[in-house]
């Protein structure tokens, strides 16, 4: 790679790296361009070279999250093992993702409140890559004879969203059921470990048991 791409490179890796602070931090609408660049150590004009403007660049940011996901995802389904063992990654995976990236987790939130106007640009083409994957896997799992046949890829992603990312998202207002801090290693590893209870109880045909991950 030419000193030209890799200094392009690092640039725009800077700015995502700041972007993403500070959207995560003010949002969209709080956020200024000026404040970016100068975290980023960047020329304002490079950051519109390389990004158009400043809703281009939240939504780069939004985009390269979703890819971490969907490839945290796509490691799952291409483990050798059991479906239950994949199904059981891909959870895990991503909620180590989210523990990884609490501004993610509040970009989410701020995303929430914009009514997802950025997050439907760019989420529904890279969901048509990584959806039909997990659908192959639960169908795997139905042929099998393991999984329910009435599952509904659409609410298990939603359910499994839900019950992963309100624990991160909702934390310092669930705080006081802990005794301990909600992001101890022990707190995450009992969240993780119910969430992948509840799931497997979920899909798992009746009468199927499974061995508990720990």
């Amino acid at each position: 790679m030419a000193i030209k791409e890799r200094n392009a490179e690092e640039s725009r890796r800077r700015i995502l790296q700041a972007a993403e602070h500070i959207f995560a931090t003010k949002g969209l609408d709080g956020a200024r361009v000026d404040e970016i660049a100068g975290a980023a150590q960047i020329n304002k004009r490079m950051l519109y070279h390389y990004f158009g403007d400043k809703e281009e660049l939240y939504t780069e940011v939004l985009r390269q999250n979703f890819q971490k996901i969907i490839e945290a995802g796509q490691e799952a389904t291409n483990l050798q093992g059991s479906v239950l063992e994949k199904v059981t990654q891909f959870i895990s995976n991503y909620f180590h993702f989210l523990t990884e990236n609490d501004e993610y987790v509040r970009l989410i939130q701020w995303e929430s409140l914009y009514h997802g106007r950025h997050t439907r640009k760019i989420l529904p083409e890279m969901a048509q890559t990584s959806l039909p994957r997990l659908e192959a896997l639960l169908q795997e799992g139905i042929n099998e004879g393991i999984f329910r046949r009435d599952l509904d890829i659409r609410h298990l992603v939603i359910s499994i969203n839900a019950i992963t990312i309100m624990y991160f998202s909702r934390r310092d207002i669930y705080n006081f059921l802990w005794d301990e801090d909600m992001m101890s290693e022990d707190a995450l590893q009992d969240r993780l470990q119910h969430i992948i209870d509840f799931t497997l109880n979920g899909i798992l045909k009746e009468g199927i048991t499974y061995e508990k991950v720990r």
